[in-house]
Parts: C-alpha cells; structure tokens; sequence
C-alpha cells in the first residue's frame, strides 16, 4: 500500500520563498508543522491509501486528466486562513484567488478521470487552497484561529499552471516527505489542437 495524490506543483521559486515566509505574518506558534518550500502545492485529489496494483490505474488516470485540463492558468496566492472553519485551526492555508475556477475545473477533471478508473469520487465540494502548515497543538490552534483575523490579506504572487503531478507521500517524524510517481505537462488552453 502506498499513500497517494494529486497536484499541481508551484514551481515558481520567488512565490515558494514568499509563501513559506508567511509564518513572519503570525505571531510565534509552538506545535506547527511548516511545509517545506520545495514540496508546496495545491492538491487537487487526495487518494489516501492505494494498492501497489492500483499504481498503474492512477498513474492513466493522471495522463488522462491532463490531457482534459487547460493549462496555463495564472493562479493569485492571496490571504492567509485555516481548515476547519471553526474552531482551533489544524490546516493554515493560502487562498487561491484569481484563476480559483482554472483550478477548480482541473479538480473536476482530475475526478472524472479517477473515476473512469474506478476510484471513489470526493464527496467534499472541491475548495481551492494552498496548504502551507499543519497544526499539531490545540492550543496553537486556538492561537491561529484568533490571529488570522488580524492578519491583512497578503499577496503572494501568481503561478502557472503546467503540470499535474502524482506524488507518494511517506509519512516520517519529520512530516510527509513526496516522491513524484508521475509528471504530466498540461497543455496551454491557448496552443494549437
């Protein structure tokens, strides 16, 4: 069994430094698990865990929802908030603001590609995000969640859209570490058929 799913890498290096600078924002935080700037991503579909025999399936599926997907889409990394919505937050994220439909549409596509392989639908309506951190201490959690209103919105900058990746996540003491299965361009809505 593997631990598996879907994103679309942020590749540019000057929107990684500033998003994984975002913690300059809140005050100090105990029991925060920080994303590591070469790992930041939005995920478009979380499989949790596949069979080694499922490998292949997700790996056509990935092919194939990239082939569905425009790309080239300018994604706005905007603002800072946190999953869930109430109470102690345990997921900070940035919000995707221009281009959030752009990725939208690619997490529709991505679904109905994982599906034709038969793999379960995501029955949470799909919300366009950035995980930057992931909090461990309930108390910390408190702390952020009362924070973040305080905070005003801060750009990021933009990214393209270029590819679609399947990762491997292996979780460690250290928090996951991501090994790329798969990388598929997505083509530029804009290039000749």
């Amino acid at each position: 069994m593997i631990r598996a799913f879907v994103a679309v890498p942020v590749e540019d290096p000057v929107v990684r430094r500033r998003l994984a600078g975002a913690h300059s924002l809140l005050p100090p935080l105990r029991g925060v698990r920080w994303i590591p700037e070469s790992q930041l991503h939005f995920t478009v579909k979380f499989l949790g865990e596949i069979g080694a025999d499922r490998v292949t399936a997700a790996k056509a599926a990935t092919a194939a929802a990239a082939a569905r997907a425009a790309g080239g889409a300018r994604l706005a990394l905007e603002g800072l908030g946190a999953f869930p919505p109430r109470g102690p937050a345990r997921v900070l994220w940035a919000g995707c603001g221009e281009g959030a439909e752009a990725l939208t549409s690619i997490g529709a596509a991505v679904e109905a590609a994982f599906e034709a392989e038969g793999f379960p639908r995501e029955e949470r309506p799909f919300s366009p995000h950035l995980t930057l951190a992931r909090v461990k201490d309930p108390d910390a959690g408190k702390r952020l969640t009362r924070a973040l209103p305080t905070i005003p919105p801060e750009p990021f900058g933009a990214v393209r859209v270029s590819s679609l990746v399947l990762y491997q996540s292996d979780l460690t003491p250290r928090g996951a570490e991501y090994t790329e299965l798969l990388r598929v361009a997505i083509e530029s809505a804009a290039a000749p058929q």
